[in-house]
């Protein structure tokens, strides 16, 4: 009987060991020089990042991803986030790699043993901005754009200027950062290095009248006013149309819609046909969207269908078995994989 408890546990800790083996705590590093370089946080804090070496044949090979975290429109929105990590670095002590961060070869076995990067949101406007206000009772730090000059200037010194493979990502305000900072952040790497972009629910659409909207129309607006931003958005961009980008979004806010609608995310079996019509709606809305801006006829997009914010930091949708496919056969991971080197 003792032998068999011994093997039961010795079962329980191997299976401890593989689930940890699967995300990795990754210290908080400060960017060197932060307050020289104004490169702060809301509240004055310097900006830094989590990173994890690579080793072996990931060695030469960097993931820099952009946390997301929404963003503030005025001033006692900002200074309300000075008592958490979306508005300071206070709080920065450990992440936890996980999804495409994730150090387990089974789970990420892309960029498991890459140098794997998590950069900390801690300005609320897509790392970008460089302009501070006086509130009522703290002054409140705009610099973004700062942030991450000096985190790309930092991972450059690291070693990431002689790397062979680099990949700017990030989730949803981290993700349109990626979008707008793409051509910059190549432009600072060397032509022999294969750059790519990968933006993970940041490419936010116009849309009107769409059922559960609970942004207002001058919401973004008002963003990049407070930030004082516009200088930094793409000028191919700004020529052409003003700068409120988003009207509105999808999904509800309030219970019990938002509880009902993440049932039906998570299976679609719980939609109702109006949630069913919803997305089909707004499924098209969106591909109109991109069919206007995808003109290059050597470039290209992978767009998944999935009904949720983002996936790439999620184990349930980023590994070998998760649901995302191209052509129904190639994983999102996959497709990743067979395109860097292209």
């Amino acid at each position: 009987m003792f032998k068999m408890h011994c093997m039961i546990i010795a079962c329980l800790l191997a299976v401890a060991a593989q689930r940890v083996s699967s995300s990795e705590l990754v210290p908080f590093t400060k960017v060197a020089f932060a307050t020289a370089r104004r490169a702060v946080c809301l509240d004055g804090s310097p900006g830094g990042y989590h990173h994890s070496a690579g080793s072996g044949d990931g060695a030469r090979n960097w993931l820099v991803y952009l946390m997301g975290g929404g963003w503030c429109a005025d001033i006692a929105t900002c200074q309300s986030y000075f008592n958490e990590t979306r508005g300071s670095s206070r709080f920065s002590r450990f992440e936890n790699f996980t999804g495409i961060l994730s150090p387990d070869k089974h789970i990420n076995p892309d960029f498991y043993n890459w140098n794997r990067i998590y950069v900390v949101y801690c300005d609320q406007s897509s790392f970008l901005g460089d302009s501070e206000v006086n509130g009522p009772e703290h002054k409140v730090q705009f610099r973004g754009s700062k942030i991450f000059d000096a985190v790309v200037e930092d991972l450059l010194v690291k070693g990431m200027v002689v790397g062979k493979n680099v990949i700017l990502s990030g989730r949803s305000a981290g993700a349109l950062a990626t979008i707008l900072h793409c051509d910059g952040f190549r432009a600072r790497l060397p032509i022999a290095c294969r750059v790519k972009c990968l933006s993970d629910a940041g490419f936010f659409i116009r849309a009107e009248n769409v059922p559960y909207a609970d942004y207002r129309e001058q919401f973004f607006a008002s963003t990049i006013t407070l930030h004082k931003i516009s200088r930094f958005l793409p000028a191919t961009c700004t020529k052409r149309m003003d700068p409120n980008l988003v009207k509105n979004r999808l999904v509800p806010d309030s219970s019990p819609d938002w509880e009902r609608w993440e049932m039906c995310s998570n299976n679609l079996s719980f939609c109702t046909s109006s949630d069913k019509q919803l997305i089909t709606d707004f499924g098209d809305a969106f591909f109109k969207g991109v069919r206007r801006i995808l003109k290059n006829p050597s470039g290209g997009m992978f767009i998944d269908a999935c009904y949720i914010h983002s996936v790439a930091y999620d184990e349930r949708y980023w590994s070998p078995n998760s649901t995302v496919k191209l052509g129904n056969l190639v994983s999102f991971f996959l497709y990743l994989q067979n395109n860097v080197n292209s």
